[in-house]
């Protein structure tokens, strides 16, 4: 077998318009051959939600594309595939497993197996496909475009060149495009609010392009670009963590838990957050939010004025149920954006950014909990509009994979540094009251991200 990483192979695939597009993961590859998932979405499936055969068959080529560039190289071509549908594609997630049959020389002949893996963790056979994989000559051109496992990542600066470039010469003509991904995960956002005061105070702000947030991640991204991240890591525990903003008995009243629009309009009476409208920050700065009725993350930004800009950060950061029903902005209806995208370096990839750096709120190797409020949001998802609900259904399990390539470097296109916790690091809760406990988020935090910076110093 060759001696192909499953790093390199992830930035493959990341490399691949299509891949990016439908969110394809490669989840493995070794000696028992190779697994692709996608989850199901509205683009790709039937009125049923039945999954398009051109996907299923997609997926199986993939991944006997790199079942078979582990056995006889990394630049490989399909020669020829044939697949058989054994049943409907209904579920969550589609999962192929590729494997080698036999390799010699410079072909494989691979065969797939295609799954689908329903929100209950069952798994029906809806496909069989046997693919014959050839290694590609450096000397021949071949009209079908190989999978090549990208040499860009291995030649393309790291951000951590880039940022050290920038900050030693104060130049960012040098064509890239770093973007700061901040996530959000309510109380907890005083992690990355943290991680971004320490951007702010050691003066990186002018190094980044732009500023991508979800959830509370877009409130610490307009403090950030009005200068006042220290201010808002320090509001979290000495003015957020009041009753008056978040209280779970008014569940019991029928109200909602968070008083999103008084918090917000509370940030910017504290932090003047309105000001970034009609400065050169109001077009590279975009707050994440989900739209009701599409079910899609998209990005809100180009504010026309604070009330615009006010109520994007709201609606970015509505959590469902918890905050209170959808808000209307732009003709349109919105909740948190971290239904979608927890970690919005998709909308970084997608307005451009070729570089990420990315505050997040948990260490590497976690995901989102799935308990009984969150059965109970779901529920409440279903009813406004069924593909929310298995987007929230999914966040874990999105959550977990996107982390885990934005900590080896190479997520959606982009090159990236993660600035997460540390393994031990004190990590409240999104409806967390206790100031001791966020204090000690916040100085951990703080340390986490200096220690992450440290090349710089």
């Amino acid at each position: 077998m060759t001696a192909v990483q499953l790093t390199d192979a992830r930035r493959a695939l990341a490399d691949q318009a299509l891949g990016r597009m439908l969110g394809t993961r490669l989840v493995s590859l070794g000696a028992d051959g190779a697994v692709i998932e996608l989850d199901s979405q509205p683009e790709i499936t039937d009125r049923d939600g039945t999954m398009q055969g051109g996907i299923v068959g997609y997926a199986a080529e993939c991944a006997v594309a790199f079942a078979g560039a582990a056995s006889v190289g990394p630049d490989v071509v399909t020669a020829g595939l044939t697949i058989d549908y054994l049943a409907p594609a209904r579920g969550r997630t589609l999962r192929a497993h590729g494997t080698t049959v036999r390799a010699a020389g410079n072909r494989a002949t691979c065969r797939c197996e295609v799954h689908a893996v329903g929100t209950d963790g069952t798994e029906t056979l809806v496909a069989v496909a046997q693919a014959t994989i050839v290694a590609t000559s450096p000397q021949v051109e071949d009209p079908v475009p190989p999978v090549r496992f990208r040499a860009g990542p291995t030649a393309t600066p790291t951000v951590q060149q880039i940022l050290t470039e920038r900050r030693r010469t104060g130049n960012t003509d040098d064509g890239a495009t770093v973007a700061l991904v901040i996530e959000g995960g309510g109380m907890r956002g005083i992690v990355s609010a943290a991680m971004a005061a320490v951007l702010e105070q050691e003066g990186l702000l002018p190094s980044i392009d732009m500023i991508v947030g979800t959830s509370a991640g877009a409130v610490n991204a307009a403090a950030l670009a009005v200068g006042a991240a220290g201010r808002m890591a320090e509001s979290y525990a000495e003015v957020f963590a009041s009753p008056e903003f978040v209280d779970v008995w008014r569940i019991v009243r029928g109200r909602p838990v968070i008083d999103g629009a008084r918090i917000v309009s509370h940030v910017d009476a504290l932090l003047d957050v309105g000001a970034t409208v009609g400065t050169d920050w109001a077009g590279r700065l975009a707050m994440v939010a989900t739209d009701v009725d599409t079910g899609r993350a998209e990005a809100l930004s180009d504010f026309t004025d604070r009330a615009d800009l006010i109520t994007s950060i709201h609606a970015s950061g509505l959590l469902p149920l918890l905050a209170g029903d959808p808000v209307t902005l732009r003709g349109r209806r919105w909740l948190d954006g971290g239904i979608v995208q927890a970690v919005p370096i998709v909308t970084a990839a997608a307005r451009g950014a070729t570089h990420a750096i990315v505050l997040a709120t948990r260490p590497p190797g976690t995901q989102p909990g799935y308990g009984a409020a969150d059965a109970l949001a779901e529920r409440y998802l279903r009813r406004l509009n069924p593909e929310l609900a298995a987007a929230y259904r999914g966040r874990p399990h999105r959550y977990r994979e996107t982390l885990q390539q934005v900590q080896d470097g190479w997520a959606h296109g982009l090159s990236t540094l993660a600035l997460t916790p540390r393994p031990g690091d004190p990590l409240p809760s999104r409806l967390e009251r206790d100031q001791g406990a966020l204090r000690a988020a916040r100085s951990a935090a703080t340390d986490a991200a200096r220690e992450h910076l440290a090349f710089l110093f």
